[in-house]
């Protein structure tokens, strides 16, 4: 079990803030994939290198909550109230910052108010940025968050290894080329992203590792990633994406090894420290604002084109964080908007 350290209370931010610059240099790097016949292979490759690197960041969010949630016993009117409360005010007022900012950027014209009213309620219905897939996703999983917590109070510890291993099956289920071989079980049940928050619990419960295993084996699944990204899209001739999909079980080992990683380490740089606990304090405003930073920066030629992508990569990830993240903190100062700013 963890033991009851000052180090057992900090690595939780360490992690969201890792996971938070994480999702930017991937929303960064992403563009170049898509490239794959423009641009040269070596551009190419440094897109999927830095891509394949944060491939992490979203199961290490799910991870993450279900690790500090499936922890704590509450109320299900007070979890209601703190979790959601929390985070709807926010995903709605960036949504609706998102729509005006897609209207006035493409110039759209409306025949009446009623369809302007209609476009907004679709884009806020059906997600206006392609970040917030995340947050609805999230909010999916929050409402069987007291239920969880009640089974997996009660489990065993081989109950809980139980639904992982069949979880794990489900993954396996994904891989495209082996679904044709594999009888038709329904699975349904233990698929998607819960299999993530439950595993986030059973890690946070873990002994310590050998940290060279650990960065062993997050080396080899970012390998494997980066290039089998590779061989795919040469034989396809396009850009083939099947290895970056966050169910996938290269994109599984690395996420557990990079979780397990960060939970023990002991970060001893008081600047670096500092840094991260301000990204993590601030994480949900950073996710909900960078990608309208990243549009803005990328209006004045600020983005992976900048220079050579090894180096455009990471400095617009740096400028991107340190934008997004001064953003929020200047926001919670204001009063009316402190509580939307997330």
């Amino acid at each position: 079990m963890i033991k009851n350290s000052k180090q057992s209370q900090i690595w939780p931010n360490n992690l969201r803030a890792i996971a938070t610059i994480s999702v930017i240099l991937l929303h960064v790097s992403a563009p170049i994939l898509s490239k794959f016949s423009d641009v040269s292979i070596y551009t190419w490759q440094i897109g999927n290198i830095y891509d394949s690197l944060s491939r992490y960041c979203v199961p290490v969010f799910f991870m993450l909550s279900g690790a500090l949630l499936l922890n704590k016993d509450y109320k299900l009117e007070i979890f209601i109230k703190k979790r959601f409360f929390r985070i709807i005010p926010p995903f709605i007022f960036w949504s609706i910052v998102y729509i005006i900012y897609k209207i006035i950027d493409i110039n759209k014209d409306f025949n009446s108010v009623i369809d302007l009213i209609f476009y907004f309620i679709r884009n806020l219905f059906n997600g206006s940025q392609y970040h917030l897939w995340f947050i609805y996703t999230l909010l999916g999983l929050y409402l069987l968050m007291p239920i969880l917590r009640k089974w997996i109070k009660h489990a065993s510890k081989k109950e809980i290894q139980y639904f992982l291993l069949i979880w794990s099956i489900t993954i396996i289920y994904a891989i495209p080329r082996l679904k044709g071989y594999l009888p038709k079980l329904y699975l349904v049940n233990f698929s998607g992203f819960l299999g993530y928050m439950i595993l986030g619990f059973y890690l946070s419960k873990l002994n310590s590792f050998k940290t060279y295993k650990l960065l062993t084996v997050f080396s080899l699944s970012l390998i494997f990633t980066i290039l089998g990204t590779y061989y795919l899209s040469i034989k396809n001739l396009a850009f083939n994406e099947v290895l970056y999909g966050y169910l996938m079980p290269n994109v599984l080992i690395n996420s557990i090894a990079l979780f397990l990683l960060i939970k023990q380490v002991n970060i001893k740089s008081k600047p670096i420290t500092y840094i991260l606990s301000k990204i993590s304090m601030h994480s949900y405003g950073i996710y909900l604002i960078h990608v309208l930073i990243l549009s803005l920066l990328s209006k004045i030629g600020l983005d992976w084109r900048l220079a050579n992508p090894l180096i455009s990569i990471p400095s617009i990830t740096i400028l991107t964080v340190l934008i997004s993240t001064l953003s929020i903190h200047l926001g919670k100062k204001i009063k009316f908007i402190s509580k939307l700013i997330g």
